[in-house]
C-alpha cells in the first residue's frame, strides 16, 4: 500500500511538472566581431500594465496590444540580471559569463517585454550600452527564443516588434539573427526610461 501512495505521489508530481509554462532564452554575441571584446549581456522581464486575459493557455493566439505605441508608464519592470535560473557556481563563486546570456524558467511568455543591456566590459572608457527590446506577441505555454549574430550598437537600441518565429512540437520556436541590424538612437526612444533604469 505505502509503494502505491508512493508512485501515485510521483505521477501527480511528474503530471504537474509537464504541465508548467515553460520559457528558454539563448543570446549570443557574434562571434567575430566579439572576438578579444567581452560583452556583459543583461535582462529583465517587464509587463503591460493592462494584458489580455490569458484564456486557454494552451491556445496560440496573437496579441493585439501595439507594443510601439507603449510609454514607460504603461509598463511594470523587474530590475536587470546576468544570470539564468539554474546556472552552475563554479568553486562556490559566481561566474561571470560574456558574449552570451541563457535564462530557463517556468514562466508563461505571452505579452511579456524582454529587455537586454549589452556592456562592453573590455574597454577602458565607458561606452553607451546598447539594448535589444522584444516584446512576445506570440501565445505558446512553451517558448524557446534565440537571438544571435548580435553586432555591439553602442548607444543604439533594436526593437523586435518582427520576428522569425514558428510553432513546432507545441512550442513556440524564435530564431533570429541581428546581423547588420542597424537600431535606433536610445536617446528619445520611447521606452527609453525603461531601458536605462537600474
Amino acid at each position: 500500500m505505502k509503494s502505491l501512495i508512493v508512485g501515485f505521489t510521483v505521477l501527480l508530481h511528474l503530471t504537474g511538472s509537464a504541465q508548467s509554462p515553460g520559457l528558454t532564452i539563448n543570446v549570443i554575441m557574434d562571434s567575430v566581431k566579439a572576438d578579444f571584446t567581452r560583452y556583459k549581456i543583461e535582462m529583465k522581464i517587464c509587463k503591460p500594465k493592462k494584458m489580455t486575459k490569458r484564456g486557454n493557455w494552451f491556445s496560440h493566439d496573437t496579441s493585439t496590444i501595439d507594443f510601439a505605441s507603449l510609454k514607460a508608464n504603461d509598463i511594470d519592470c523587474g530590475e536587470y540580471f546576468d544570470k539564468g535560473i539554474g546556472e552552475p557556481l563554479t568553486y562556490n563563486r559566481e561566474e561571470i559569463t560574456f558574449n552570451k546570456f541563457q535564462f530557463s524558467g517556468q514562466s508563461f511568455a505571452w505579452e511579456e517585454i524582454y529587455i537586454f543591456r549589452i556592456s562592453n566590459r573590455s574597454s577602458r572608457g565607458w561606452q553607451p550600452e546598447m539594448y535589444i527590446v522584444m516584446p512576445m506577441k506570440y501565445k505558446s505555454f512553451r517558448t524557446s527564443i534565440e537571438i544571435t549574430d548580435i553586432e555591439n550598437l553602442s548607444g543604439k537600441c533594436v526593437f523586435l516588434t518582427e520576428v522569425n518565429a514558428f510553432y513546432n512540437e507545441k512550442k513556440l520556436n524564435i530564431r533570429q539573427s541581428l546581423k547588420d541590424v542597424k537600431g535606433d538612437e536610445v536617446r528619445g526612444f520611447p521606452l527609453e526610461e525603461l531601458l536605462e533604469n537600474k
